[in-house]
């Protein structure tokens, strides 16, 4: 995210803050003291068709994430971005050293210039908004965030939190900063490494620290691991946001720059350039693997460094070229302001925001992207510039001061104690967070309260939010086993693919589930099973993207339905009472959150109150709702239904008689709610 200025000017062997041309105030020559620049390199000329593709790569993540067009794959943008940076600051690294001219400090300083005063007025605002929005868990995720951001380190704190594809992420006004912090680690290496090596040394070393880091990338992000002191961190999390997984995007630029010095490298001819840039927007448009960064990233990485070899006369002048090119001016801005917008508008809409608002950020988020190029970034860059330690020192001084700021607005960003919403950031995992994850299959112990249970509970983290409940209940809780993985339907043989849930995982998934069926027919003492799922992704109505028989397929909900009707009638045969507990009424928002933002004066936007319309229930589950009773009927299960105890003919309620929420989000219930709504269900077992 820096200006594409690569070829100094001859002059730039003279000190950069003086000129040869000039008088002094007898006429005679002198020469003339003008204000240092701040930037890349001084008299360096703007490469349009870089600042071309900054532009593209930006508008390609805001396009993404306002979700108006379909370009699902914009977030390469960012992969754009990194191998742009990679060569536009490791060239001027690389010349600096070369001249004799080089200066740590002075490095560091003009970075600092470059991105802090721009960020730290983004951070301002967006944490006084985000004051006014965001509730007690997600405040507490923001500060986290903040302080990630002001030390360079939010791709270490962003992984403990949700990962990028995941819903949850989309309520983090910061996320998008940890490409910012990737980059900066990278820049606190690369100069020392450039400096350091001899330059017929620089190419074979960057090249093998390239290699070693994508082969480190591709291995992590191919696997489904995750670490046994933290549960929540899976190897892909690690690949998608660590600088040694993703280092090797930039030096795929600083590659480049290197084998350009002194006049060398490849020009590949306009033809190949126009075709990579087409191939660059298909790829954008529709991707190519399912799991990021893999075959996507590798391939826009060699297509941008296809397109920034050589000399840049190649895309011409158009008006649509410089349009797109002054978007590029303005990249750095628009990265930073467009994401909190969106995240923030997700917070206050309680989930889904409408078209017409998403529309309306987008022109915003340019806008703001202008105004603040134009009277932040601008007058920084370009002002003259002190010692490099004096502007270090201003700079920490802010960088306190922003980091100071959510402490300062904490004991009065809320009008209630937050305290009585405390429940609603608890996570249920059933009986423990080992079982969430499938430990009854190897450890039936670990997740049972009885060593001879006469009641198995399978299912996913819509199977986990009823042991509150059932655990309360005589005839059940003394003698249960949770059998659990999240996300993954008591459905064996079909398993629903999305963005964060991949082939990969979805045989792990399948796996889990036929060793679960396999478990529960085999133990003598179970003799009933209840099931949990949302079944969302495999009773929806429309096409579903499913993973079959070891293959991905496009289809209906027949797929799962007919898988879940044999897993009953299994059950069954093997002489076990099968339940299936249906997903509680859910309208597309988030209710937890509609009650704690409304009862502590935080900000609610389309909504006037918490309960719901039963119709949109209707419209929201149509598809679950009609797979449910097809089950029941061809297989003779009973199916438990939430709607009775929740909804009327016009409303479905989502809090009880004492005003707690039995809804922890936008579907599971918290764990007050579980206790209050399961013994009200006929939930009838075998004695």
């Amino acid at each position: 995210m820096n200006d594409a200025r690569t070829i100094p000017d001859k002059r730039a062997a003279a000190p950069a803050h003086v000129s040869a041309v000039g008088t002094d105030a007898r006429g005679r020559a002198a020469p003339r003291r003008e204000p240092q620049v701040v930037g890349l390199a001084a008299h360096a000329e703007v490469r349009q068709d870089i600042q071309f593709l900054r532009g593209i790569a930006v508008l390609a993540v805001l396009l993404n994430h306002s979700k108006l067009v379909p370009l699902s794959a914009g977030y390469l943008g960012v992969d754009i971005f990194f191998v742009i940076s990679g060569f536009l600051i490791t060239g001027n690294i690389v010349r600096d050293c070369d001249a004799g001219r080089f200066s740590f400090g002075g490095f560091y300083a003009r970075r600092a210039r470059r991105l802090l005063p721009a960020a730290y007025c983004t951070l301002v605002v967006t944490t006084l908004l985000a004051a006014k929005v965001l509730t007690e868990d997600r405040w507490r995720d923001f500060v986290a965030q903040l302080l990630g951001t002001v030390t360079f380190t939010a791709n270490v704190v962003l992984p403990f939190q949700s990962g990028y594809f995941e819903t949850a992420a989309d309520t983090k006004p910061l996320l998008h900063t940890w490409s910012l912090s990737v980059e900066e680690q990278y820049y606190l290496v690369a100069p020392l490494l450039v400096w350091w090596l001899r330059p017929r040394w620089r190419l074979p070393v960057l090249a093998l620290l390239g290699l070693l880091s994508l082969a480190l990338c591709v291995a992590l992000v191919s696997t489904h691991m995750s670490y046994w002191r933290f549960p929540d961190l899976e190897s892909q999390s690690i690949a998608f946001f660590m600088l040694p997984t993703r280092a090797w995007e930039m030096l795929a630029g600083s590659l480049l720059a290197v084998a350009g010095q002194g006049g060398g490298g490849w020009n590949p001819a306009r033809w190949l350039k126009l075709a990579a840039l087409g191939l660059l927007v298909a790829i954008c448009s529709t991707p190519l693997d399912s799991v990021h960064p893999r075959t996507d990233a590798v391939a826009v990485v060699l297509l941008t460094a296809l397109l920034i070899a050589g000399r840049g006369a190649w895309l011409g002048s158009t008006v649509p070229v410089r349009a797109i090119a002054t978007v590029g001016d303005w990249s750095y801005s628009l990265y930073l302001v467009h994401w909190p917008l969106f995240a923030l508008a997700q917070s206050a809409f309680l989930g889904d925001v409408p078209a017409a608002v998403r529309a309306g950020l987008v022109g915003l988020s340019v806008l703001l992207a202008y105004l603040q190029y134009r009277f932040v970034e601008q007058r920084f860059r370009h002002r003259a510039a002190g010692a490099p330690t004096l502007a270090l020192r201003r700079l920490a001084a802010a960088s306190v001061l922003v980091a100071a700021l959510p402490y300062a607005l904490a004991m009065t960003r809320l009008e209630a104690d937050p305290g009585r919403y405390a429940y609603l950031h608890k996570r249920n995992s059933g009986l423990s967070a080992a079982c969430a994850a499938g430990a009854a299959i190897g450890d039936p112990a670990a997740c049972s309260t009885s060593p001879e249970p006469r009641v198995a509970l399978w299912g996913d983290s819509y199977a986990m939010h009823l042991v509150p409940g059932l655990r309360a209940l005589p005839a059940i809780g003394p003698s249960m086993i949770q059998i659990t993985k999240a996300a993954c339907a008591p459905v064996p043989g079909v398993a629903s693919l999305d963005q964060n849930y991949d082939a990969q995982w979805a045989a792990g998934c399948l796996a889990f589930a036929e060793q679960a069926l396999g478990m529960i027919t085999r133990m003598p003492s179970v003799h009933d099973v209840i099931l949990g799922s949302p079944y969302s992704g495999y009773l929806d109505n429309g096409k579903l993207q499913l993973f079959v028989d070891g293959r991905s397929v496009s289809g209906d909900r027949s797929i799962a339905l007919d898988r879940l009707v044999k897993t009953v009638q299994r059950l069954q045969a093997a002489g076990k009472s099968v339940t299936l507990v249906a997903p509680p009424p859910r309208p597309g928002f988030d209710i937890g959150a509609c009650h704690e933002q409304r009862g502590l004066g935080l900000i609610v936007l389309g909504r006037s109150g918490c309960d719901f319309a039963y119709a949109e229930h209707l419209r929201h589950q149509a598809g679950i709702i009609d797979g449910l009773k097809e089950v029941a009927h061809r297989t003779g299960a009973k199916v438990v239904w939430f709607d009775p105890l929740l909804c009327d003919a016009v409303t479905c309620r989502t809090s009880t008689e004492d005003g707690v929420s039995i809804y922890k989000d936008g579907g599971h219930l918290s764990i007050p709610g579980s206790v209050w709504a399961v013994r009200r269900l006929a939930l009838e077992v075998q004695p």
